[in-house]
């Protein structure tokens, strides 16, 4: 009885010790069930192939692990210049795309400053909005129908009503939005960014699945910073690389805020090699935009289920069936999907784009579950 007692005591006494804004944040935990298909964290369902890994290890081979590796990466940010058509410095790479989006919250918000955030989208950008001390300024998103269509549209007029003129804030765009799927209108967009007096961080997480970008406007919208990763074409997740590009002098700011050394020899040596990899790349992008559609056809004919467009590598569904049901019994029979906690979203599920097989499974496991009473 003492030692629950005393559990209960020490627990009162940290929680005394928190930050108030930090007490009640939900953290961002992904989901650890076994299954036999994960289609739950928008990754790729394509393992890098063994010869080209063993390039990786061969380098790796000739290096010194007992060494601090590249602090300012480079020869990836040299690569990615080839890549992008971005100059050298208007490039950063971090250790995944969400420390990019914590180094430009720490640059660019902290205590204080406002971040706007068109809501439902990447929680990180609300969770580390928080930690860092910013006002978090969400703005829901509008769930619209035309021609027998759904899709979310951007509430441009909401959001630049929060706009101020007298100190500088910061915006995110999920661009295509991430968990919705689709690009919001370009002329929306650079509505908002030709009207905000601050930096707009532009999430372009899925580029290589829909092709749209803001890298090319750079120069006529300095105040933007967009963020990508390699963790979804690339296949390199469990390595964490992730880059910005952005005008130089935004680009030499998040150099200042960014941890030494944060990206690994093992990442950064990888990153090089799958830079290098443009025919793999580009069957692997073909094989995503077939299946996409393919996907998108499937679940169509299944009644019950509402298919948002999507740009990206995964659809949002709209249930009809209690989204937890679906959820438990597709992970009865192995599938592993997402469900989300926002009030907006409590009917809908995720689901990534697996290989062809995945797919089919999905798709019949769906089809069977919504049929059932």
């Amino acid at each position: 009885m003492e030692t629950v007692k005393e559990e209960i005591t020490i627990t009162a006494q940290i929680t005394r010790f928190v930050r108030e804004d930090i007490l009640n944040l939900v953290p961002y935990m992904p989901s650890n069930e076994p299954c036999k298909i994960k289609l739950d964290a928008n990754e790729s369902p394509y393992d890098v192939p063994l010869e080209i890994k063993e390039r990786i290890w061969k380098r790796l081979m000739d290096e010194h692990f007992n060494y601090y590796y590249d602090p300012t990466c480079d020869e990836v940010r040299e690569n990615l210049s080839k890549y992008t058509g971005a100059k050298f410095d208007q490039i950063f790479v971090g250790s995944g795309g969400d420390e990019v989006i914590y180094d430009i919250i720490m640059a660019f918000a902290g205590p204080g400053r406002d971040v706007i955030i068109p809501f439902p989208t990447f929680s990180s950008y609300e969770i580390f909005s928080t930690i860092a001390g910013s006002n978090v300024i969400k703005v829901p998103l509008l769930k619209k129908q035309e021609k027998g269509k759904c899709f979310w549209d951007i509430p441009i007029d909401d959001i630049k009503q929060h706009f101020t003129k007298d100190k500088p804030q910061l915006m995110f765009l999920c661009h295509p939005n991430n968990p919705t799927g689709d690009y919001f209108d370009d002329d929306k967009l650079e509505d908002l960014i030709r009207n905000f007096n601050g930096i707009v961080a532009i999430d372009e997480a899925y580029f290589e699945f829909g092709g749209k970008t803001f890298a090319d406007s750079i120069s006529k919208y300095p105040n933007t910073i967009v963020i990508r990763t390699f963790s979804k074409i690339f296949s390199l997740a469990g390595l964490r690389v992730g880059y910005a590009i952005g005008h130089e002098d935004a680009i030499a700011q998040l150099f200042k805020v960014k941890m030494p050394y944060n990206v690994s020899l093992f990442s950064q040596i990888a990153a090089v090699e799958m830079l290098r990899q443009t025919d793999w790349l580009k069957k692997v992008q073909q094989e995503f935009i077939k299946e996409r559609e393919r996907l998108q056809n499937g679940l169509e004919k299944i009644d019950g289920v509402t298919v948002y467009p999507s740009s990206a590598n995964f659809f949002l569904c709209e249930l009809k069936k209690p989204k937890d049901v679906v959820y438990e019994e597709l992970l009865k029979k192995g599938i592993l999907t997402r469900r989300f906690g926002d009030d907006v979203l409590k009917d809908c599920l995720r689901f990534c784009i697996g290989t062809p097989e995945q797919n089919d499974l999905l798709l019949a496991s769906l089809k069977e579950i919504m049929s059932s009473k």
